[in-house]
């Protein structure tokens, strides 16, 4: 699912410390910055629900909090 990533969302996403991002996944491989099922995950980082972010913030259906 695609985020609308504006200042509405970054303020929402700030007041409920919202975790969402591959950096908050159980699959998420620090030393490598990449994805443990081998996903492609730049449109799941973090920068990508910045706003004004290159790349539109995607939800990954695999995502599992840490």
């Amino acid at each position: 699912m695609r985020a609308i990533v504006d200042q509405e969302f970054a303020a929402e996403r700030a007041r409920y410390a919202l975790r969402h991002a591959c950096e908050d996944c159980v699959f998420f491989v620090d030393e490598t910055g990449r994805c443990a099922n081998g996903y492609p995950n730049a449109m799941h980082r973090d920068a990508a629900f910045m706003v004004g972010a290159p790349v539109d913030g995607t939800f990954c259906k695999d995502f599992e909090l840490r």
